[in-house]
């Protein structure tokens, strides 16, 4: 009998419903499921030496599965199955222990399985770019890859419906009615640009996602997210002030995650313009200290009241009508994980948060 337990991820069908049946028989310790997502739980909390997916019509969340094996359980063995038609070319470059192609005879799956089974479990490479992640956080993010995969679809599927409509309603509706209906359709395709953006990071192995990327702070992070608000500086009537070019550095080289460093500046943008008011300015200004540059954000509006101030990085600031809540936490915990950091400034006017990134 092999230590540890055999993990089979089928898909309703009773083909390996049998399996599993004879494996008990046989004394093996089995977990049996439908689900990827508990499969992938099981991964994190439990020791599996062996893995059988089945795979379907629908294998997107399968195979997160079957990459998190590989990528995350080096000696744990892997067979798939599955249908030729519905067999995508991706898997044959994962590196399985086996493949069994159906139809195919239940003596010859057993036989498979058997040899598994029977083999001394393989030891992982020795490799200096191994890197490991607590089960919880491995957990998480494969089940965030899944969300994002779902919400990408969701996202596409409404676009495509809303250029429909946009081809349809040309002059048939009032012209407020169209305005909100062109605020709301570019507010879709932003959120569909963010999320393949996050899907994005999640498409790769882990080990390329760890070290920081070298960025230009204007061309990769500031101009990007200032191009979405464009429609609200001008529906509040804001005028943005862009002191960057003052700076002597021109291009101003920092390191860390793009979509992370970005994430963090839009949702102090979005708060400059929320609490600055109509008519208001934000300014934009570059400094430095030693190891890193900082990147001020800036309103003109009423400063924060004295009393706040202490907590606005608490995540539990959420103020009736303020609008501080979880945000400003999370942009500091992520700053800090960047080897960055945010502070905010009390000025005579307005209000400046300030992140520090780290220089390049």
């Amino acid at each position: 009998m092999i230590p540890g337990k055999v993990l089979i991820v089928n898909d309703g069908t009773p083909l390996l419903k049998t399996v599993g049946g004879l494996l008990a028989d046989k004394g093996y310790p089995l977990s049996l499921t439908d689900s990827p997502e508990d499969a992938l739980v099981w991964l994190t909390t439990r020791k599996i030496s062996l893995v059988v997916m089945k795979l379907n019509g629908q294998p997107i969340h399968r195979l997160a599965v079957l990459h998190f094996v590989k990528e995350f359980r080096p000696g744990t063995r892997l067979i798939i199955m599955g249908h030729q038609a519905q067999l995508p070319a991706e898997i044959f470059e994962i590196e399985a222990d086996d493949y069994v192609i159906l139809p195919c005879r239940m003596a010859e799956i057993w036989r498979r399985l058997s040899l598994c089974l029977e083999a001394p479990a393989s030891k992982p490479k020795a490799t200096g770019e191994n890197l490991s992640m607590h089960p919880v956080n491995q957990a998480v993010l494969y089940n965030l890859g899944l969300m994002f995969h779902d919400m990408r679809g969701l996202l596409t599927s409404i676009t495509e419906g809303m250029k429909l409509m946009e081809r349809r309603i040309n002059g048939k509706m009032g012209q407020k009615a169209e305005a909100i209906f062109q605020k709301t359709f570019q507010k879709t395709l932003t959120l569909t640009g963010l999320t393949e953006e996050f899907l994005q990071k999640f498409q790769k192995p882990y080990k390329a996602q760890t070290g920081p990327e070298r960025l230009d702070l204007r061309r990769d992070i500031i101009d990007p997210v200032v191009q979405e608000f464009g429609e609200e500086f001008q529906n509040r009537r804001i005028t943005l002030v862009d002191r960057l070019s003052s700076f002597p550095d021109a291009q101003p080289r920092i390191q860390g995650d793009r979509v992370a460093l970005k994430s963090v500046f839009r949702n102090l943008l979005h708060n400059a313009i929320t609490h600055g008011g109509l008519g208001c300015s934000i300014y934009l200004e570059v400094d430095e200290d030693p190891g890193h540059f900082r990147l001020h954000v800036k309103n003109s509006g009423s400063p924060i009241p004295l009393a706040r101030q202490a907590r606005l990085f608490s995540g539990g600031n959420k103020d009736r009508g303020n609008g501080q809540g979880v945000g400003l936490a999370l942009g500091r915990a992520v700053m800090r994980s960047q080897g960055g950091d945010i502070c905010y400034e009390s000025c005579q006017r307005g209000s400046s948060f300030i992140m520090s990134l780290p220089r390049a």
